[in-house]
């Protein structure tokens, strides 16, 4: 009996232990919380910091862009003025180029009609020309004829232009009167003291391809010798005659 008496023991519970261990619990709780609330003000400390970064960044690629918009737009600027004044002075270049021309051709063609007393009467070709127009195959053209020789006799007759070129292989010629858009009977014909210019359009056929141009002068006044020149068509449209 007495020996299982001692099998039985009763061991009082010692309650500072609990409470001990609640409170190392509750300051390991603390710890953590503290430590959380760290971490948390931590990482949104560097959220908002590398976020002000890239607002920066943002700010200054803005600003750079706009300095290049702004420097791209005064480049622009000074390249189309360059390129206007460019343009203004080779227009003014054409032009005296042109008025250069004009006053040779009115020299030349003064001159020609002021001719010596003594010169025989005929008739001259002061020039025949050719332009393209807008329409592949239609064309202007311009021809003057002069007299040569004292007096204001009128000379009169008439002048036969033919066209010569290549088509489907062969070639063959056209004459003006029948290419001609305007009244085809009054192109050729001529009546004057000094000088008479034919201006007028012609559209050539399809297909066809000019490579030369024979005028022949025939005046019917008496005495005046009638002849004729053959031109290309190439000089005829680049300078004319």
């Amino acid at each position: 009996m007495s020996q299982l008496h001692r099998g039985f023991q009763v061991r009082q519970n010692k309650p500072w232990k609990i409470w001990l261990g609640l409170v190392l619990l509750l300051g390991l709780m603390a710890v953590l919380f503290y430590l959380g609330r760290e971490y948390q003000a931590n990482e949104l400390s560097r959220l908002k910091l590398e976020r002000e970064t890239r607002v920066s960044q943002i700010s200054e690629l803005e600003s750079r862009n706009r300095k290049l918009v702004q420097k791209n737009a005064q480049l622009e600027g000074i390249s189309k003025i360059e390129r206007d004044a460019y343009k203004l002075a080779n227009q003014s270049l054409i032009k005296l180029q042109r008025e250069l021309l004009t006053q040779k051709e009115e020299l030349v063609f003064y001159r020609s009609i002021v001719s010596p007393n003594d010169a025989a009467l005929s008739v001259n070709l002061q020039s025949f020309e050719v332009r393209k127009k807008n329409n592949q195959s239609q064309y202007s053209y311009k021809m003057i004829l002069t007299k040569n020789g004292k007096g204001t006799q009128k000379i009169r007759g008439g002048a036969i232009v033919l066209i010569r070129g290549e088509s489907g292989g062969s070639v063959s010629e056209l004459k003006m009167t029948d290419v001609a858009l305007e009244n085809s009977g009054t192109v050729t014909k001529f009546a004057f003291k000094y000088f008479q210019v034919f201006e007028g359009n012609i559209a050539l056929p399809d297909g066809f391809e000019p490579f030369e141009v024979e005028i022949r002068i025939k005046p019917t006044t008496k005495k005046v010798k009638s002849f004729s020149e053959t031109i290309s068509w190439a000089r005829v449209l680049s300078e004319g005659v």
